[in-house]
């Protein structure tokens, strides 16, 4: 709530130097000096803009590549014995772990060399 009035306060004040930017822009005739005052109100107007804008967030998406034929055996958690759903892996720092519904341990998951 205060991020949104804090965006309109900042619109609005930059609504209010770029008007005050195009007032002093074409009143050139009084003198050259106001034609500067004005790009530096229009500056100052992107300028606030620009620091203003949502920024999104960067999404990254990792995928686990597997070879060779793929077979599910029952996993169990090391530390309650549990059985733990293979299929509700989560990938954190490049590696796959399941979460135990039982326990809440993390379990990785490995790949049996097929050799």
């Amino acid at each position: 709530m205060v991020r949104r009035s804090l965006r309109y306060l900042v619109y609005a004040a930059s609504a209010f130097l770029t008007f005050l930017g195009a007032i002093f822009m074409i009143s050139t005739n009084l003198g050259i000096i106001y034609f500067f005052e004005g790009l530096v109100f229009l500056a100052f107007a992107m300028i606030l803009l620009i620091l203003s804008r949502e920024k999104k967030p960067l999404e990254i998406r990792q995928t686990v590549a597997v070879t060779g034929p793929v077979t599910a055996k029952e996993v169990r958690c090391p530390v309650c014995n549990a059985v733990v759903d293979p299929t509700k892996a989560e990938v954190i720092d490049g590696k796959p772990y399941v979460t135990c519904s039982y326990c809440k341990s993390k379990v990785e998951l490995t790949e049996e060399p097929t050799w």
